[in-house]
């Protein structure tokens, strides 16, 4: 059965209705909402008994959330990690949260929170962003003919995910002519705007990007709050007419982001193949997979890209294993690891991968030189610059999107950030977007972390 549907709750308690659901356990299947009136009652009577209140909604294991926007404090962390590669880690124990917002950091803070949450000396990490994913319409995607890849995908740490393009939806003419490729962009952008799934946040509606488009299509996807455009099906023949060139221009007329599919020939099989020479003729603000998606640039233009731009260079799950040690040995070389994105390029033919950017991390950190709070900060910090969002970082002020996460009893490892110095995946216990908890006591799609937490109230 497919995933519950929050949006129409979503908009109840907007509109101010108290709203609750009925639980059910956590292996079924189903969750029916209660009438308002007999909900209320049966939670009064179980309050009555000492239960806990809560919004916090169960589904099929999954953990959702009506936003209520409550306080939290969570305390004696072990190691705060903070997504910013310059400052990756915060001497803090303590973080507290209210109204969605990350209120204060400090050590021994106390008092005054709705819920409180003992990280039981356990690591806390900015929710993960997926740099690179091929969302079509809700909670399905019909490349793998999986439902719910997205709550999957969050119980692997994943708080926000960005579009690469919609290009799996079915029956859409590869490539696209331009009225369908904004119409696309559009009708995608709004259904994300207007869908959470259990409260992942997708950046949906990227304009895929073709020949024949004018400005003022431009001026349609900015109006529609589109912030990303994308080369992967445009003709690159049609470069000495100076189109692509305007395309990038009216783009950053309007700060929108330009990416480029980089490499081979993808699924489609109509992508266009790009290397240096035509990443450099593009000029644009990130290079999709560019360790292969799947298959590669040659090894030289990826060095020189490294070395001769400034551009963002992403590795993904997608990608060639060798091509992400000749990223990262560049990327150390040259100083460069502010430019490195951490996606998964699915779901695709390689399938749905909950666990992908915890792997990327773990493959940063354990085979590709780089520490693992800087890895880290490449899957969270790093996108939200590079896509001009205000995700990725733990500081005050910021969304609260956050993971708890412990090593996973067996593992040689000491922590969370050992596990992924030495390629283990860790255990989630929490995950939390916007304030409110969407994991809570640990992931359906990780071994269970050694030190779990403690919540109360």
């Amino acid at each position: 059965m497919a995933p519950f549907d929050f949006a129409p709750l979503a908009r109840r308690y907007a509109q101010g209705e108290r709203l609750r659901v009925n639980l059910r356990e956590p292996d079924h299947n189903r969750v029916r909402p209660e009438p308002f009136d007999k909900a209320q009652d049966r939670l009064r009577e179980a309050e009555s008994k000492g239960a806990p209140s809560s919004s916090r909604l169960n589904l099929a294991g999954f953990c959702a959330t009506v936003p209520h926007m409550s306080s939290t404090l969570i305390k004696n962390i072990g190691t705060l990690v903070t997504g910013m590669l310059e400052d990756p880690l915060r001497d803090a124990d303590s973080v507290l949260v209210a109204d969605g917002v990350i209120q204060e950091i400090g050590n021994g803070l106390s008092g005054g929170a709705d819920r409180t949450i003992d990280a039981n000396g356990t690591t806390v990490v900015p929710g993960l962003i997926d740099s690179h994913s091929h969302p079509t319409f809700g909670n399905f995607t019909p490349a793998q003919n999986s439902m719910g890849w997205i709550t999957h995908y969050m119980h692997g740490g994943v708080t926000s995910i960005i579009s690469a393009g919609e290009l799996h939806v079915p029956g859409l003419p590869l490539p696209p002519d331009p009225l369908c490729a904004v119409s696309l962009a559009i009708v995608a952008k709004r259904c994300w705007d207007n869908l959470r799934p259990t409260g992942v946040r997708v950046h949906g509606g990227t304009l895929l990007l073709v020949p024949g488009l004018e400005e003022k299509d431009f001026d349609t996807i900015d109006g529609a709050g589109i912030r990303l455009v994308k080369f992967i099906f445009y003709d690159y023949s049609l470069l000495p007419t100076g189109e692509a060139e305007r395309y990038v221009k009216w783009a950053r007329a309007r700060d929108i982001k330009v990416k480029i599919h980089s490499g081979g020939v993808s699924r489609s099989g109509v992508s266009q193949v790009a290397g240096v020479d035509i990443v450099k003729a593009i000029d644009p603000d990130v290079i999709g997979h560019s360790t292969g998606g799947p298959i590669p640039m040659p090894e030289e233009d990826l060095r020189r890209i490294v070395a001769e731009t400034e551009y963002y260079v992403e590795i993904c799950t997608s990608g060639n294993l060798r091509m992400g040690m000749v990223l990262t040995e560049a990327v150390r070389q040259h100083g460069a690891e502010a430019r490195v994105l951490v996606g998964t390029d699915t779901p695709g033919g390689t399938g749905v991968v909950p666990r992908g950017i915890l792997r990327e991390i773990c493959f940063l950190a354990s085979l590709g030189g780089i520490t693992p709070e800087h890895a880290v900060a490449m899957a969270t910090g790093n996108t939200g610059r590079a896509h001009g969002l205000d995700l990725g970082i733990i500081a005050e002020g910021r969304p609260a999107d956050l993971v708890i996460m412990d090593r996973i009893t067996g593992s040689v490892s000491t922590d969370a950030l050992d596990s992924f110095a030495k390629g283990d995946l860790p255990g989630i216990s929490v995950v939390m977007i916007d304030g409110e908890l969407t994991v809570a006591g640990r992931s359906q799609q990780t071994p269970p972390p050694e030190r779990g937490v403690v919540i109360s109230g």
